[in-house]
């Protein structure tokens, strides 16, 4: 098949399940049946997700931002939800919480805010009693852990790719550790290899004789932390994550190449561990992946694609081309995607 036909087909095939385009800094728009994303709405004519754009919003967009770096160094991982399968239930843990930090004598003065900041903040008998549930709730979801679908295949790509991996996760160092288990009796490896490094959990310290461990997920300090440790910018790093609010905040809050959030079947998941979200401009385009996929199967589809036009050019760009609907390009190729059902804040 002729060099040009096969990256077409590559990105027809791809975009229409997989893909969100950066437009303005109100706008990331994706082709495809992905649904769920708060203030996301499905429209069928792409030029309705064009406003009036002020002096800003024109620059970006001119800017032709890249969905994913042209090289990227390496993929950091949330872990529950994207390397495993979703199976907290979040609604339950905030009740259970919500209920000691009522029945607490300093919780119950306190504003409900996310419930793995707030035991912290109780007597010492409400902050035990929330770990007790913390520590229930974990077993139970180590006990049912099961592999996300197509998770080990991306894993090994990746690896075999030459690329970075590392785990970001508000879960424990030990139910990570038992996770990679499972990752590497799938992908037949031996268990003296790691193949997540650094692994960052919510009691990590970035260094052993600090007092605290790196703060959590929306916070970009873990995502900066791997970067230190491998070596190299936030810009080629991507970030893969299941969670708009933590995940795809702290990726853009660190300055990450791309924000890549996993919605399975095309659905979100309840993951709000009970904090407050801003709904200003900034706020949201925090919120907003670069890149939308409902399967590490896709997502490994595109890197596969972006890996191999690596070596053709050094930039892969998304631009606006109208009612049309908007062009995949590079230096070698150019797709035009058909402005059908277009998704997009708006």
């Amino acid at each position: 098949m002729p060099l040009l036909s096969y990256y077409a087909a590559t990105i027809l095939v791809l975009l229409p399940t997989a893909v969100c385009f950066t437009s303005t800094p109100t706008n990331r728009i994706s082709v495809g049946s992905t649904v769920g994303l708060d203030n996301y709405s499905v429209v069928e004519d792409a030029s309705q997700l064009t406003p009036e754009l002020n002096d800003a919003s024109q620059t970006k967009s001119n800017n032709n931002e890249l969905i994913l770096p042209s090289k990227p160094y390496g993929v950091i991982f949330d872990m529950d939800g994207t390397l495993i399968k979703h199976s907290i239930n979040f609604a339950d843990m905030r009740q259970r919480i919500y209920d000691v930090v009522d029945a607490d004598p300093i919780g119950k003065d306190l504003e409900k805010d996310c419930v793995l900041e707030m035991p912290r903040r109780l007597t010492e008998e409400g902050e035990r009693r929330c770990h007790e549930i913390f520590a229930d709730i974990e077993q139970r979801a180590i006990d049912n852990m099961q592999l996300q679908d197509g998770g080990a295949e991306l894993v090994q790509f990746l690896i075999e790719s030459g690329l970075k991996t590392a785990v970001l996760t508000r879960n424990m160092e030990k139910n990570v550790v038992h996770m990679m288990e499972l990752y590497k009796n799938e992908m037949s490896i031996n268990n003296d290899v790691t193949i997540f490094e650094p692994i960052v959990a919510r009691n990590t310290k970035a260094h052993p004789d600090d007092d605290e461990p790196l703060k959590s997920k929306p916070n970009p300090a873990g995502i900066l932390h791997i970067c230190k440790v491998w070596g190299c910018e936030p810009s080629d790093v991507i970030f893969v994550g299941d969670s708009a609010n933590d995940d795809m905040s702290a990726a853009n809050r660190a300055g990450c190449g791309g924000a890549v959030l996993l919605q399975p079947g095309g659905c979100q998941l309840d993951t709000d561990s009970g904090y407050a979200v801003g709904d200003s401009e900034s706020e949201i385009m925090e919120r907003t992946p670069s890149l939308c996929v409902e399967s590490l199967s896709d997502l490994k589809f595109c890197l596969d694609a972006v890996l191999n036009e690596q070596e053709k050019s050094d930039t892969i760009q998304a631009d606006e081309v109208g009612q049309d609907g908007y062009v995949y390009s590079s230096d070698t190729f150019s797709v035009t995607i058909p402005s059908i059902g277009v998704k997009g804040v708006l």
